[in-house]
């Protein structure tokens, strides 16, 4: 607590001297450190529409996070950065594993989420969702990271269904030059990026880079958490501009990472479980192509390519995990007339996996079956922007019409109105339609729980061939408003009325032939919900060199479960929080150095039984602080402390499908060096 106290006099002591509105700073800061309450709201969003737009004009619940805001994080982690949006919740399970989601239904296997790296879907088809240890690039090169809270599967497709997340990183137009960053500390332990840029001629740009780090393991109330993470990628990205209507970019990528487990697992002779710690190793790589061609303002269209390849294997994992991508995706807008502007296009993506069991798992704890199964997705969809009175009211109609392998043809509209009644107001309402499409787990896969009773019971759960897409029906509203030149709110509240979701519904016990007795868990579309929402987020520069972020999350989710259905930790209402609170102060002080605190709260959790024990992860309060001074024109030297209130707290609980301890992540602090050149 001692770091505490130095860290809030200095704030304090900041407050007697702050920066003078004439003073200079070190151009090593950046334009977008000074960028005015008026000038966010005019950041490029192409989330929301597939088309370019700012944020004041989009009629989504869209929040945009800019290279300075992730500087100025003292993230050292890609979810991390997440928690600065309303509506979201990011919840560290241990040193290298997160549950990520948005407006509720957050798990460990969160799958109502599509998160994407310049149009690149990063998605496991085992379960729907991301393994995050295997999203990271150099923080330094990411251009923005878009957020849309609520549906966007019109444009984006099947699993948009609560939110969609766009990681775009930067031309190489725009990283000319060289990069030096690194440092380490207590659980952070080392870190180091490098990166260089040049151009070859007048119209190709490149960039290489490399980026490893170590991080050490958590805190567990038993035993060691096994959980210690460390990581190596590169990557290089090409960017030529034939003409000036014409450009292409290339990028490619590689990365493994190795990171710790500990889980429970049941197995069939005494003690009839095992305790397994291991080391997953991934291996993963993508190459990326697009060609762009920009007629005018309004016209223009684009081709992308990629495919990517990713890979888990550890002595005693339960599976062997490989899956193949390749995608192919067009889209064009234009101009129909003065009042209309159309976007569509068509994808086609081919998906290739193989799951197996390996190491001491014999097929008992887990199964997939058949262990390799190929996919195809076919897409298309339209979108039709509508000025109803020009600059004032603007509607907008689409859908997605997409063909799975799972449950066919699948169509998701929606309808959107943004009014505009003065430049500084703007008020919102959509109505949406979005699916998740079921997955490999779902399907084919097969686990056997930790078994408990007299006599012994093993709970299985099992595939259902006939699973059907969770269905959402979406309803929003919002208003923006810029009060002055330097206070700005937005607001977004939400209804998601949800059918066919997923829950595990008990049967008849049966022996198998090992012997062992079974409790099936067939998983169903048994569950039906409701939930309800506000997202406010607030920006406030009281002084030029003063800026301040506040965010505040309202959460209610009421779901219905058959009678006499088991409960479902897939869909519980308690492994969300109901208050969420974020707030950021920015501080740029005498002398170019910067002083950073972020506050957040996050509401208790109530969500979690594991063995049928309740298991409360308590609300808590986190405070992070960062201390940067640019020493020369393209040095900086900086210090962050994390989680500085506690040693250490919990975030989230255990999953029902993988027991393991919960894990609090420390108190921690790191220093940093950035050198430019």
């Amino acid at each position: 607590m001692d770091l505490v106290r130095k860290l809030l006099l200095l704030l304090l002591a900041a407050g007697a001297r702050p920066a003078l509105a004439g003073e200079p700073l070190s151009t090593s800061l950046g334009a977008l450190k000074r960028m005015s309450v008026e000038d966010l709201m005019t950041i490029e969003v192409t989330s929301v529409s597939r088309s370019e737009s700012t944020l004041g004009q989009s009629p989504a619940a869209v929040f945009v996070i800019t290279p300075e805001m992730i500087r100025r994080s003292g993230a050292t982690a890609i979810p991390e950065l997440f928690r600065m949006a309303p509506g979201m919740d990011v919840a560290r399970i241990d040193g290298n594993k997160w549950a990520v989601s948005a407006r509720g239904f957050n798990q460990r296997f969160q799958d109502k989420l599509l998160v994407q790296v310049d149009g690149r879907t990063v998605y496991t088809p085992a379960f729907s969702g991301v393994y995050w240890d295997t999203v990271d690039y150099p923080l330094e090169d990411i251009e923005r990271i878009e957020i849309v809270r609520g549906p966007g599967a019109s444009v984006w497709g099947a699993n948009a269904v609560n939110g969609v997340i766009n990681i775009l990183t930067k031309s190489a137009v725009d990283t000319h030059g060289g990069f030096v960053g690194g440092g380490g500390g207590s659980t952070e332990q080392g870190f180091g990026t490098l990166r260089f840029g040049g151009s070859a001629g007048d119209d190709v740009f490149y960039r290489f880079y490399a980026k490893g780090f170590a991080r050490d393991e958590t805190f567990a109330t038993v035993g060691d958490p096994n959980d210690a993470w460390w990581s190596g990628s590169g990557g290089m990205r090409l960017d030529w501009r034939s003409s000036e209507q014409d450009a292409a970019a290339l990028d490619v990528g590689y990365l493994r990472s190795v990171a710790g487990r500990r889980d429970e697992r049941a197995q069939l002779a005494a003690p009839f479980s095992f305790l397994n710690l291991e080391d997953e190793i991934t291996d993963a790589g993508h190459v990326l192509g697009r060609w762009t061609r920009q007629s005018d303002e309004d016209n223009s269209w684009s081709v992308q390519v990629y495919g990517d390849r990713i890979a888990r294997l550890a002595d005693n994992l339960p599976v062997r995990l490989r899956v193949d991508t390749y995608d192919v995706d067009f889209q064009q807008q234009l101009r129909l007339g003065e009042r209309q502007k159309i976007v569509y296009g068509a994808g086609y993506r081919y998906i290739d996996t193989f799951i197996s069991a390996s190491g001491r798992d014999d097929g008992f704890a887990l199964t997939f079956a058949p262990a390799d199964a190929q996919f195809n997705l076919f897409s298309l969809f339209l979108q039709d922007q509508i000025a109803l009175a020009p600059e004032r009211l603007e509607l907008t109609l689409g859908s997605k019409f997409e063909h799975n392998e799972f449950t066919g043809f699948e169509v998701q509209p929606t309808v959107r109105l943004l009014w505009t009644p003065s430049p500084r107001h703007s008020i919102w309402a959509a109505a949406s339609r979005a699916v998740r499409t079921p997955n490999l787990s779902e399907n084919a896969g097969s686990a056997t729980l930790l078994p408990g009773g007299s006599p012994l019971i093993y709970p299985r759960t099992i595939p259902n061939r006939n699973f059907d897409a969770e269905e959402l029906l979406a309803y929003e509203l919002g208003f923006r408003v810029q009060a002055t030149t330097t206070l700005a709110a937005d607001l977004a509240l939400f209804y998601h009325d949800y059918e066919s979701l997923r829950a595990s519904v008990p049967g008849a016990t049966f022996t198998d032939p090992s012997g062992a007795t079974i409790r099936p868990l067939q998983v169903q579309n048994a569950l039906t919900g409701e939930t309800f929402g506000a997202e406010l987020s607030v920006q406030w520069h009281p002084l030029e060199s003063w800026r301040m972020h506040f965010a505040y999350t309202r959460l209610k989710m009421d779901l219905h479960r058959r009678a006499g259905l088991a409960a479902s930790a897939e869909a519980a209402e308690g492994q969300s929080p109901r208050h969420q609170v974020y707030l950021q102060s920015a501080w740029d002080l005498h002398g170019s150095v910067e002083l950073d605190l972020i506050g957040r709260f996050v509401d208790d959790l109530e969500g979690f039984n594991p063995g049928g024990a309740r298991n409360t992860i308590a609300a808590y309060y986190s405070l992070d602080a960062r201390v940067a001074w640019h020493s020369l024109e393209n040095l900086t030297l900086e210090i962050v402390g994390q989680n500085l209130l506690d040693p250490q707290h919990p975030e989230f609980g255990t999953s029902s499908r993988v027991m393991a301890p919960i894990a609090e992540p420390r108190r921690g602090v790191y220093g940093k060096v950035t050198w430019t050149f």
